[in-house]
């Protein structure tokens, strides 16, 4: 599978799973990473994200949504964008959204495929 398609199918988790009928770990499985997994990459993220803004206002909100006793989560503070793991683990600060958005799709997909 082309990288540029796994890369589009990921960084879509959040309407693919919104507006269909299947767990994260299926769309995760199905976006063709496991066959091609040097596609994964914050640069690669950050390209795609850069071209479809919208999806950070997306991921900000599966992170909102998210239910979990520990896992990694983005948010926007005052006059930043957080990335960090829940309950006790690090945490980053970045002065941008698109950034911090490429940093938690990386993570978050990474978790999801764990």
């Amino acid at each position: 599978m082309a990288p540029e398609i796994v890369i589009e199918r990921l960084c879509n988790l959040p309407a693919n799973f919104y507006g269909g009928n299947k767990s994260p770990i299926q769309l995760v499985a199905e976006s063709g990473l496991a066959q091609c997994e040097s596609a994964l990459s914050v640069e690669a993220v950050s390209t795609y994200i850069s071209h479809h803004p919208e999806l950070v206002e997306q991921w900000l909100r599966w992170s909102e949504d998210k239910r979990v006793s520990s896992g990694w989560y983005f948010m926007r503070e005052p006059n930043k964008y957080v990335v960090g793991y829940y309950p006790k683990g690090d945490t980053l600060s970045f002065a941008e959204a698109l950034p911090a958005c490429a940093e938690f799709v990386i993570r978050e997909v990474q978790a999801i495929r764990a």
